[in-house]
């Protein structure tokens, strides 16, 4: 007789296709043993563009509470009613401010395992969110069992010891190298002999969009062929996108918004910048120099994300002129693939899939 498969609680603010972290589960989803171990999403905001589809359609369940800022006492009596309803053995929480009621509940319906995981390096970009956040966690840390963080950086920030360091993984052969598809996508934006800078991520505080747009307009005034290109959405795009007039370079930065084809959009870039204010691990780091493209990164991301030996890391204290230097540095780079890099770093998913596997059913 088939057993049935363990379920594994996944909790995120969303599913929505640009969070990072979203697409780090659903990659250990996709290339886990789901006949062994089925994940169900937990989530508290809704968007568009989603994963949810592909979840049902894999065998797990989505299931959406209130938001707790519009309606607090909604959502407390959804989560008091979910985690009633709903059993699970294991639960493994990827976000901090809200297990101050999911955890309590939790524990009272027969949860063993509580897993938390770290994927940040601040608890906030504002100092008050970050003592709330750092709070209400703490609040419930003796219910945590275990400690897991995509990077030994995230891990210091949110445990200082006691975790367990769990790569951001990829499917490397999806993000392998192809002249091609280059080819292909610099066509479609036009920008065949460009030098084309990328961003992928959300309009948002960490990302650091402000500083991206000051390096591109001392690089465009030296390089006349550049070209930026931002990939995503987020509150403050329409800031941005201000911003980008008022320095008088909107005919030179492409806003892609938010796409299903970055894997390929990947291939059209010479150069990814990164200079955000805090990251743990970004996957699209990853994602990009597995297609071989070089990066350039602000010194508040974690070292570990330097995987192409001719990727940089500068200081955000370091003026537009030092970052466009070393960025145009780039504009003759010889590309070649990036996989091997990841496969000796320990990126590739498959290996992680395992040994999240291995993890889970050691739990239960």
């Amino acid at each position: 007789m088939k057993t049935k498969p363990i379920r594994i609680l996944q909790i995120l603010s969303s599913l929505h296709v640009n969070s990072g972290v979203s697409s780090v589960v659903m990659s250990w989803y996709r290339n886990i043993n789901r006949d062994k171990i089925q994940f169900d999403y937990l989530c508290v905001l809704e968007n568009q563009a989603n994963y949810i589809k592909e979840i049902k359609k894999m065998g797990g369940n989505y299931y959406l509470l209130p938001n707790p800022v519009r309606e607090p006492l909604k959502f407390l009596q959804q989560s008091y009613k979910f985690f009633k309803e709903h059993r699970y053995h294991t639960i493994h929480s990827h976000i901090t401010q809200l297990n101050l009621f999911f955890y309590p509940l939790a524990k009272m319906f027969g949860t063993k395992n509580i897993i938390q995981h770290a994927h940040g390096t601040k608890w906030s970009d504002k100092k008050l969110n970050a003592i709330r956040n750092y709070l209400m966690l703490h609040a419930v840390w003796p219910l945590i069992t275990h400690k897991l963080a995509c990077s030994d950086i995230s891990g210091k920030v949110y445990f200082r010891k006691g975790y367990t360091i769990i790569n951001n993984g990829i499917d490397i052969n999806k993000f392998a190298y192809k002249p091609i598809i280059r080819q292909v996508k610099r066509h479609e934006l036009a920008l065949e002999n460009n030098f084309i800078v990328g961003h992928v991520g959300r309009f948002s505080s960490e990302k650091n969009h402000k500083f991206l747009i000051d390096i591109f307009e001392v690089l465009a005034k030296i390089e006349a062929s550049a070209r930026l290109v931002l990939v995503g959405s987020g509150p403050l795009e329409e800031e941005i996108k201000n911003y980008v007039k008022y320095k008088n370079l909107q005919n030179k930065v492409l806003f892609l918004g938010v796409r299903h084809d970055v894997e390929d959009l990947y291939q059209a870039f010479d150069v990814l910048c990164l200079p955000s204010l805090h990251e743990g691990m970004p996957v699209v780091a990853v994602e990009a120099q597995g297609c071989g493209v070089p990066c350039v990164f602000a010194d508040a991301i974690t070292k570990e994300v330097l995987i192409l030996p001719d990727s940089k890391m500068f200081s955000l204290k370091d003026n537009p002129q030092k970052w466009s230097s070393k960025i145009l540095e780039f504009k003759n780079y010889t590309r070649g693939n990036g996989i091997e890099f990841l496969r000796k770093k320990g990126f590739d998913i498959e290996d992680i899939a395992k040994q999240m596997e291995k993890f889970y059913e050691g739990l239960n």
